[in-house]
């Protein structure tokens, strides 16, 4: 690890280290080192408040920067400075990138195709279903899902991702400290992203608890790590308005889903199609924005299915229009109970189609 990436992890553990401390550091000091080790006189010239460099000088006396570096190693996360090759380049563009990005996974990453999808902590039966027919569309497309690991379309957003193959990225609104993480109930989730080659990015130092500070701040990493964003409800004070925005001064795609306009969940997604947001309906929308050819994605899927039988064919009639429950195929169907049972092992076998949990069945 370079002695300016240590100063910038330092720098980052004391204070709210942002682009623009950065930038007046580099102004006056010409390197981070040079910097952190300066005298009190030396720092008060920066153009920085008075308590802000009182803060730092405080914090500089506790700490070791080779203990912070230890932690970080030992929690195996990652650290990327905004002056390496590994930052994401659409990142570094916007117009307040952070200047250190800590993550677990891989960070090797087409950022061109990468979609967030965000909405309403509390959706609505309609919400939940947009998010899984159009990321189950999705599957295949080489799309990367990124969201914010809250609870509602969030973490739907990154387990439907999971369970249709789509690598997701997850932008923390805390550190990456195992006791911080927020909310409590998605650890599980982080390990699971992790675990199938996604990514878990946050800007704020390890132990920084979730304030809520933090989120507004981390709402502008997923609209500047996203080549488009899609909102799936959002009332009207939603943070997601807060993402859309950010990602519009950024000069990138808003994506939004029309609602019922007596709901207040699509307050927020209405008025984003009243003022200029592209409403999309389906998965293929999406696809032909990213110039993916849906048709041959969806052919290449369908192409390749060669039935046995009638009920079997029939299945698959089914299951190219959404995801279907096992009910749902037995009442849609009317045939045998029993055949149908054995035409959608004989499928699963030949590993035609998919079973997400609970018997809930789509095309792979």
């Amino acid at each position: 690890m370079t002695t300016e990436k240590k100063m910038a992890i330092a720098f980052n553990h004391l204070i709210n280290f942002n682009n623009f401390k950065l930038q007046t550091i580099l102004k006056n000091f010409s390197s981070l080192e040079k910097a952190y080790y300066a005298s009190d006189l030396e720092l008060y010239k920066l153009p920085w408040r008075k308590k802000i460099i009182e803060t730092f000088l405080n914090n500089r006396k506790k700490i070791k920067i080779e203990k912070i570096i230890k932690e970080i190693e030992e929690q195996k996360i990652m650290v990327s400075y905004i002056k390496e090759d590994s930052y994401p380049e659409l990142l570094r563009n916007i117009y307040d990138p952070p200047p250190i990005l800590y993550y677990w996974g891989d960070l090797k990453i087409d950022w061109n195709k990468s979609l967030s999808v965000i909405g309403s902590r509390h959706p609505s039966s309609y919400g939940q279903r947009v998010v899984k027919n159009i990321i189950t569309e999705l599957s295949d497309s080489g799309l990367n899902i990124i969201s914010g690991l809250a609870i509602g379309i969030d973490s739907l957003a990154h387990e439907e991702s999971l369970l249709n193959n789509l690598k997701t990225i997850a932008v923390l609104g805390s550190g990456l400290g195992q006791e911080v993480i927020h909310p409590k109930s998605n650890r599980r989730l982080v390990r699971e992203i992790i675990d199938n080659q996604g990514l878990v990015v946050s800007e704020f130092s390890p132990r920084t608890p979730p304030w809520p500070q933090n989120f507004p701040q981390r709402n502008r990493i997923i609209a500047g790590l996203s080549n488009k964003t899609l909102v799936i409800e959002a009332g009207e004070k939603s943070g997601s308005l807060i993402t859309s925005k950010l990602a519009l001064e950024e000069g990138r795609d808003v994506l939004t889903i029309v609602g019922d306009i007596f709901s207040l969940n699509s307050k927020g997604t209405n008025e984003l199609a009243k003022n200029g947001a592209i409403i999309v309906n389906q998965a293929e929308d999406i696809l032909n924005l990213f110039n993916i050819d849906s048709k041959k994605l969806f052919q290449k899927s369908t192409t390749k299915i060669k039935t046995e039988n009638k009920i079997e064919e029939k299945i698959i009639e089914l299951l190219k229009k959404e995801k279907k429950n096992i009910e749902e195929i037995i009442a849609e169907l009317q045939e045998n109970i029993s055949e149908i049972l054995t035409a959608i092992n004989s499928l699963e076998i030949k590993g035609y189609i998919k079973d997400l949990g609970g018997k809930n069945y789509v095309l792979r």
